[in-house]
């Protein structure tokens, strides 16, 4: 049954007439970008975040590793570091690569993490721990979770 549509009345649909119009299926498609918009850079920074928490974590299993075997050698040298350094994450896209201060190894070490240029993570800055259990993340150093914002 249809209205006098001339006049600006709706066209009143029948029983079997079912489905969405354009106009409805454009505005779900709009807010389906807009919250597309706002979702993807803040998943962005949490796969940031979460990789540089990796990091973190295999610097400190580097550094326990270091400790652990300074007390078997009884002594700082770079033997300690053997098979530590490289790229990490060892399977997959490297995005760091771990280094050691000083050379030779003395027992004021730290490890320097410093991310692959062209990696996820080039923009994110260089990591490093110390003896003193200082984490720094570019120029902001703690002892806490300062590296971690």
């Amino acid at each position: 049954m249809i209205v006098n549509i001339i006049q600006g009345w709706p066209v009143k649909r029948s029983a079997s007439q079912q489905g969405f119009t354009l106009v409805e299926v454009m505005i779900v498609v709009a807010i389906l970008g807009v919250l597309a918009a706002i979702a993807y850079p803040n998943y962005q920074r949490y796969v940031i975040k979460s990789k540089r928490t990796d990091m973190m974590s295999e610097l400190h299993n580097v550094a326990a590793e270091i400790q652990s075997r300074k007390l078997i050698q009884g002594s700082y040298s770079n033997a300690l570091t053997t098979g530590l350094g490289g790229d990490f994450p060892k399977q997959g896209n490297a995005l760091y690569t771990i280094s050691f201060t000083p050379n030779p190894l003395t027992s004021e070490w730290s490890i320097i993490a410093t991310p692959k240029a062209g990696s996820q993570m080039a923009s994110d800055g260089t990591l490093s721990l110390n003896y003193q259990n200082n984490k720094c993340r570019g120029s902001v150093c703690g002892t806490g979770n300062n590296w971690n914002d």
